[in-house]
């Protein structure tokens, strides 16, 4: 979930915010004190996109957050007459709004811990504010590198090439051991990606790179990457592009002619892949979690998350889900609802790991992993293939 901007520009939002952050003192009037216990009421603050380019992403997390908020009260999770409430921001897929309302949320002493932005420009712009303002804050997707930078900071998403391993695996062993591979050399994860770390782990596996053709954000015509491809017609290929690239490329790809096996990203997943049409069928492509899981987790999340929205979740919904269960788990740990309470907690439970939506939830630091799963998009299902 990332937007391209400049350096200088990021950094200037980011001074800014230190700024108003500095302005706005070291706490919140009305903060709950550590040593206090766990208050009758807890609220947790999401500032992230309803709206906007990647608003899938927010109203995902914060529907999974929803569902894990009804559960824990109706549990009882933190004791008797204990209540966790969730307050929504909209960042609308602006950098300077999102740095704007985290610091209004970090200034409400009413708020215990903060669901943070999806996107990562957005959530490397506050997170030094939240080291300086210690407030815990979760965040979901955010996958680049500024993110998890202070003990403040955490993140419920395994950034993808923490677990695109087991693509080159699913290659390996299903015999396709030449490949070539496309990917967005201005994205910052596909970049590191196809640059760096499919090719260790191709190589690992047994899987030779043939042709690796770098491409653009800006990118929207693959005709002569298709035929280029199409021409060498290795026995897959690997693309590493934003979903509405990839839908572009996978058409004009078999237009080529080319009819071997392709392989995606986790950005393919949640229906992304759909608008390919026809294309897109056969696609593999490895997710921190799908609908398909049959895991007991997994299938008791999919089916009280349908029971609640009447539709299956995506990878966004299972985030959101295990940031907050994350959070309550780290109160009952602490025996403390306050923003230090919550700290001390979600860094143990960390240590710890615990079983979510997602499977068994292990921690580098306080940044999630996943051993995710290879899916296969057929006439607009996934399916688990390994």
């Amino acid at each position: 979930m990332k937007i391209r901007t400049t350096k200088t520009a990021l950094t200037a939002v980011v001074a800014v915010a230190v700024l108003a952050v500095s302005a706005c003192g070291s706490g919140g009037g009305g903060a709950q004190q550590s040593g206090q216990g766990i208050a009758e009421n807890i609220t947790i603050a999401a500032v992230n996109d309803q709206t906007g380019p990647v608003a899938y992403a927010g109203v995902g997390a914060s529907k999974g957050a929803e569902l894990a908020i009804e559960q824990i009260n109706d549990q009882g999770y933190l004791g008797d007459g204990v209540k966790l409430s969730l307050d929504q921001v909209d960042t609308a897929g602006e950098i300077d709004r999102a740095v704007s309302e985290m610091t209004k949320t970090m200034g409400n002493g009413e708020v215990s811990a903060i669901l943070g932005p999806t996107m990562a420009q957005q959530a490397a712009a506050v997170a030094p504010m939240v080291g300086q303002r210690k407030v815990p804050t979760v965040f979901t997707q955010s996958g680049a590198e500024g993110v998890v930078v202070n003990d403040y900071t955490f993140r419920a998403t395994a950034p993808m090439e923490s677990y695109y391993d087991i693509a080159a695996k699913w290659l390996s062993e299903n015999g396709h051991k030449d490949v070539s591979v496309i990917y967005n050399a201005t994205y910052p994860t596909f970049a590191n990606l196809g640059k760096t770390v499919f090719p260790k782990e191709a190589a690992a596996a047994g899987v030779n790179i043939g042709q690796s053709l770098e491409v653009q954000s800006t990118t929207q015509d693959f005709t002569g990457q298709a035929q280029q491809i199409a021409q060498a017609n290795p026995p897959a290929v690997v693309m590493m592009l934003i979903a509405s690239q990839a839908v572009t490329f996978m058409k004009q790809l078999r237009q080529a002619g080319y009819k071997g096996q392709i392989v995606g990203t986790s950005v393919q997943g949640s229906g992304n892949a759909s608008s390919a049409g026809a294309a897109a069928d056969g696609l593999v492509y490895p997710v921190d979690f799908s609908a398909a899981m049959d895991t007991d987790t997994a299938k008791a999340f999919t089916k009280s998350f349908t029971d609640k929205y009447g539709a299956a979740p995506d990878a966004y919904a299972a985030e959101g889900f295990d940031a907050i269960w994350w959070i309550a788990r780290a109160i009952k740990a602490s025996d403390d609802s306050s923003r230090e309470g919550v700290q001390k907690g979600l860094a143990q439970v960390a240590g710890e790991g615990f079983p979510g939506a997602m499977g068994d939830l292990t921690f580098d630091g306080n940044d999630m992993r996943v051993t995710g799963a290879m899916v296969e998009w057929t006439g607009g299902d996934e399916s688990v293939v390994s």
